[in-house]
């Protein structure tokens, strides 16, 4: 007689559905493996939006038409608000004008879209010295106007045409404040890639908590240019000291404590820092710096990474690269290498 019970129909269908099961696992586990979820965070205006506008170009062949439409609308606002801020501003300090100027500065403040009249005024305003010296004295001013504003300026009769469709340049300067979570998702040589984006502004930092999940990798943006500007929501707090504060909070949050999370620091927008150095340097701002190498560029990226380096409290090590979101090949270049830092970083938990 036989030792061995013969098998069922049944265990051979149990069988069946365990090496399933089993197969699905080892799917859903290498599946895992090739999936890359990125994190942007930072304060309001620090370029999360724009570096994720980029990576559209980049890896998804640009914007839907719905984005599109969304950029054509947003332009025209862009430049209406933020020549009516410097005008108001002018108003307010009652620098007299003639009685024509003081009729169209008027006209620009009641108005609540753009037409080829008004792109006509918010031209000829902008050739004014005294309006482009309040531009320059916008941080020390607390003027909320956006950096960008020189550019709107320079093509408002392009964005007040019937005709206009925004190039690529137009919607990577476009300006939406970012409220909700938005998601990106495309695939590199067969890693899938997840980079979600949510709100800076303090009244969206609530929901960031939802987005904490499964994360391989934050990226936090900080602005160099903020050294000398006060927050959009308060008008009084210094916005470097803020996103300090916020990544040091961040950084050593709970939700990171037991988890091997890569942490990249974007040093953003070089190039308006740059530009600012020469007459706003950082020695004005922060005594111990030295003041003879106060134009020097790369000493006052050096002394601001120091800044933020020393407010880290992540388990695992910061990686820095100074970064200009608007110009595309920067933003490839430093994707790349951030790119190759996770993956390694990912294989590496992984035991491999």
């Amino acid at each position: 007689m036989s030792c061995f019970k013969k098998k069922t129909s049944e265990d051979v269908q149990n069988e069946k559905v365990s090496k399933s099961i089993e197969a699905q696992i080892k799917d859903d586990r290498k599946r895992q493996e090739n999936q890359i979820k990125l994190l942007l965070l930072g304060t309001g205006a620090s370029g999360k939006s724009t570096f994720l506008k980029q990576l559209k170009v980049l890896h998804k062949d640009g914007f839907s038409a719905t984005e599109i439409d969304q950029f054509k609308e947003s332009l025209p606002l862009n430049a209406v608000q933020s020549m009516q801020k410097l005008v108001q501003a002018h108003v307010d300090a009652q620098t007299k004008v003639s009685s024509g100027t003081k009729a169209k500065m008027e006209q620009l403040l009641a108005t609540t879209e753009l037409d080829e009249e008004i792109a006509s005024i918010i031209k000829e305003m902008w050739e004014r010295k005294d309006i482009k010296d309040l531009f320059a004295r916008r941080n020390e001013l607390n003027l909320q106007v956006e950096s960008a504003s020189p550019y709107y300026f320079e093509h408002v009769g392009r964005f007040a045409s019937q005709s206009f469709l925004p190039n690529q340049e137009d919607m990577l300067r476009a300006r939406i404040k970012t409220t909700g979570i938005r998601e990106l998702h495309f695939t590199i040589k067969e890693v899938e890639f997840t980079i979600v984006d949510v709100g800076g502004q303090r009244s969206e930092r609530r929901k960031w908590i939802h987005c904490f999940d499964n994360v391989t990798s934050i990226i936090y943006l900080a602005a160099l240019d903020e050294y000398d500007m006060k927050l959009e929501e308060d008008n009084r707090t210094n916005r470097m000291e803020e996103s300090l504060q916020l990544f040091g909070e961040v950084s050593g949050s709970q939700f990171f404590a037991d988890k091997e999370i890569s942490w990249i620091l974007f040093l953003n927008k070089s190039d308006l820092f740059r530009e600012k150095l020469t007459s706003r340097p950082i020695s004005n701002y922060f005594k111990d710096f030295p003041v003879e190498k106060k134009e020097d560029f790369e000493a006052s990226v050096h002394f601001i990474q120091d800044l933020y380096e020393k407010k880290y409290r992540g388990q695992t090590s910061l990686y820095c690269y100074t970064t200009c979101a608007i110009d595309t090949q920067n933003c490839e270049k430093v994707f790349s290498a951030v790119r190759d830092t996770v993956l390694t970083g990912a294989l590496e938990e992984a035991g491999f």
